[in-house]
C-alpha cells in the first residue's frame, strides 16, 4: 500500500524548515529542484527544443520556481519568456537572484501592469505552453485586480498550462477557488501533493497531477505527524476453499419503507455482490414480496409497520435479536423520516454492540437524538452527504464545502465515529484525527441508490475479514472502482446504483488478480 501523505499548508512549512535545519537542504536547493521538475515534465511531455514557453511568475517563492524553470527549459532549447506580476519592492530574495539569473542567460523579461496587459496577451499567443508560477499554496486572499485579469488571460489564451505547486488562486488547504484560478493542464506538487491538489475543485483545475519530492529525505515524506493521506487499497484477504457463508460475514440490514423498496434492496444485495457472505434484510412486512423478487438471495425477516408503512417500535426486542446473531448492523436506507421509527433507530443504536453502519433516514435518527451515539460502545460508521452532514453538525452545507477536511476531523473525534463524507474525492475520517481522501470514482456516481450500495461493500469488506477501519477505506474504494468500471462501459451518464452494484464482482475480480495495475492506475505520478 502506497500510503501517501497529503500535506495541509502548515505540514509543508514545517517540512521545508525542517529540511533546512535537520538535513542541511536550503531553500535555494529545493527550489532549484522543484523548478527543474516543472522543466522537467514540460521536456519529458511537450520537447524543449523549439517549444514556445510563457512564463507566468508571482514575486513570492512561486514565482522563484518558474524562474528556474524558465533557465532549464532555456538550457534545453526552449524559447522562453518570462512575464513577472508584482511589486518590485516586495520580491522574495530567491526569487530575485533566479530573476537574476534568467536575464543573464538572456531571456526576455516584462513586468506586467495594468498599462501594458496587451504585451502579456501577444505573448500568451505566440506561446506553445503557459508555465503559471503566479501564486503557491499560501494564498489566502481573494485574488482581485490585475492578478485576476492575468489569471484570466491565462485561461483565455488556448495554450497548454502547467501550474507549479497548485493552480495560482486555488487554496492551498481547501481546494477553493478565491476569487479567480487557473485551469492547468498539469500541476507539479512540491514534495508532498497539498490538500488543494485533491479536493474539488482544486483537483479538477489541477489537470493531471504530478508530484515532485524535490530531494525530500523520506523521513520527510512519512512524516507521521501529517494526519491526511491517499486512500489506497490494500490486497484482500483469500476466499479458502473449505469455507461456509458464515465465513465471509453475517449482516443486518435494518431498512426501508412503503414507497422506499430501492435503497433496501441495493444494501442488502451490494453486500452479496462484493463478497458478503449472509445478507439479512429487517423491513416492513408489506414490502417484503416485492423485494423478494429483486434479491432472492437476501433472508428476509418482515416487521411491523407503522400507519405510514415504516418500522414500528415494537419491533425493537426483534432487532437486537437478529443484531445479536449478526457480525454488522446497517441502518438506515430507506427507512423514511417517521417519529415512531426515528425513536426506535435512536434506542436501537445503543443497545448493540457490534459495528453499526449507520446511512441516510438513520442519520437524521441521530441528528434528531444525537445522545444514541454518545451512549454506544461499539464501533460506529455514518456515511452522510454534505446536507446530512450538515443536519449532524448544525453547519450550513456550503460552510462545510469550504473546508471538508476541517469538518470530518471534528466530527470524527466528536462523534467517536469512522465518517465517511460522500462526494467528488469522498473523505474518511477517524477519531484520532486521521484523514483519507479517496480517490476512486466519477461524476457519474452522483446517483440515486448510489450510497445505499456503499453501504453493502462496506459491510461486506468487514465481512471479509478486514477491521473495521480497513473495511471503510476499501468499501469507499471499492464502490467508486465499480463506478469507474461501470462508467467505461456504459458512460457516466448511464451510470445508475445498480449498475455500480453489477460491477462489483469485476472490481473485486480485477483487485484480486491484478491488484498491482488496480494500485497503479489510481496512485499519483511522480516526476
Amino acid at each position: 500500500m502506497l500510503h501517501v501523505k497529503v500535506a495541509s499548508v502548515e505540514d509543508i512549512r514545517r517540512l521545508d524548515s525542517e529540511a533546512e535545519e535537520l538535513f542541511g537542504l536550503s531553500g535555494e536547493v529545493l527550489m532549484e529542484h522543484a523548478g527543474a521538475a516543472v522543466a522537467r515534465l514540460v521536456d519529458e511531455v511537450f520537447g524543449a527544443r523549439g517549444l514556445g514557453v510563457v512564463v507566468v511568475a508571482g514575486t513570492g517563492h512561486n514565482g522563484g520556481d518558474g524562474l528556474v524553470a524558465a533557465r532549464v527549459l532555456h538550457s534545453l532549447g526552449a524559447r522562453v519568456e518570462v512575464f513577472m506580476v508584482g511589486e518590485e519592492g516586495r520580491f522574495a530574495e530567491l526569487a530575485r537572484r533566479n530573476l537574476d539569473r534568467a536575464v543573464r542567460a538572456g531571456i526576455p523579461v516584462t513586468w506586467v501592469g495594468e498599462g501594458n496587459l496587451g504585451e502579456l496577451e501577444e505573448g500568451l499567443a505566440r506561446c506553445d505552453v503557459v508555465i503559471d508560477a503566479l501564486f503557491g499554496v499560501g494564498l489566502s486572499r481573494p485574488v482581485e485586480g490585475l492578478y485576476s485579469r492575468v489569471i484570466e488571460l491565462v485561461n483565455e489564451s488556448g495554450a497548454v498550462v502547467v501550474s507549479v505547486d497548485i493552480p495560482s488562486g486555488v487554496h492551498g488547504d481547501t481546494g477553493q477557488v478565491m476569487g479567480a484560478a487557473v485551469r492547468a493542464d498539469f500541476t507539479v506538487a512540491f514534495g508532498l501533493p497539498k490538500l488543494g491538489n485533491l479536493l474539488y475543485p482544486g483537483a479538477e483545475l489541477c489537470g493531471e497531477l504530478y508530484v515532485s519530492h524535490i530531494s525530500y529525505p523520506q523521513q520527510l515524506i512519512n512524516d507521521p505527524r501529517i494526519l491526511a493521506e491517499t486512500n489506497d487499497p490494500v490486497p484482500l484477504p483469500p476466499r479458502r476453499p473449505d469455507t461456509h457463508k458464515g465465513d465471509y460475514g453475517k449482516a443486518l440490514f435494518v431498512a426501508g419503507a412503503v414507497g422506499y423498496l430501492g435503497a433496501p434492496s441495493l444494501a442488502s444485495m451490494s453486500f452479496l455482490k462484493a463478497g458478503g457472505g449472509y445478507s439479512r434484510l429487517a423491513t416492513v412486512r408489506s414490502i417484503v414480496p416485492h423485494l423478494g423478487s429483486r434479491g432472492s438471495e437476501v433472508v428476509y425477516v418482515p416487521l411491523e409497520e407503522t400507519s405510514a408503512g415504516s418500522i414500528a417500535y415494537s419491533n425493537l426486542p426483534r432487532l437486537l435479536e437478529l443484531a445479536e446473531a449478526s457480525d454488522i448492523v446497517a441502518v438506515g436506507p430507506g427507512l423514511s423520516t417517521n417519529e415512531e421509527t426515528m425513536r426506535l433507530v435512536a434506542d436501537l443504536l445503543p443497545r448493540v454492540e457490534w459495528p453499526v453502519i449507520v446511512d441516510g433516514d438513520g442519520l437524521t435518527a441521530v441528528a434528531r437524538h444525537p445522545e444514541a451515539l454518545k451512549a454506544r460502545r461499539g464501533y460506529t460508521v455514518l456515511t452522510p452527504h454534505l446536507g446530512e452532514m450538515s443536519r449532524l453538525t448544525g453547519l450550513p452545507v456550503e460552510e462545510i464545502r469550504r473546508d471538508r477536511v476541517s469538518v470530518v476531523r471534528r466530527s470524527a473525534r466528536e462523534l467517536n465515529a469512522i465518517v465517511v463524507l460522500k462526494g467528488a474525492h469522498t473523505l474518511i475520517g477517524t477519531p484520532d484525527g486521521r484523514v483519507y481522501v479517496n480517490l476512486s470514482g466519477n461524476p457519474g456516481m452522483a446517483t440515486a441508490g448510489s450510497g445505499d450500495v456503499l453501504v453493502g461493500v462496506i459491510a461486506a469488506m468487514y465481512g471479509l475479514g478486514l477491521d473495521l477501519e480497513h473495511a471503510v477505506r476499501m468499501g469507499v474504494f471499492v464502490h467508486g472502482f465499480a463506478g469507474d468500471l461501470a462508467a467505461e462501459t456504459l458512460g457516466e451518464d448511464g451510470v445508475t446504483a445498480s449498475a455500480i452494484m453489477e460491477f462489483l464482482p469485476k472490481a473485486m475480480r480485477k483487485l484480486r488478480r491484478s491488484f498491482p495495475e488496480v494500485l497503479e492506475r489510481y496512485s499519483l505520478r511522480t516526476i
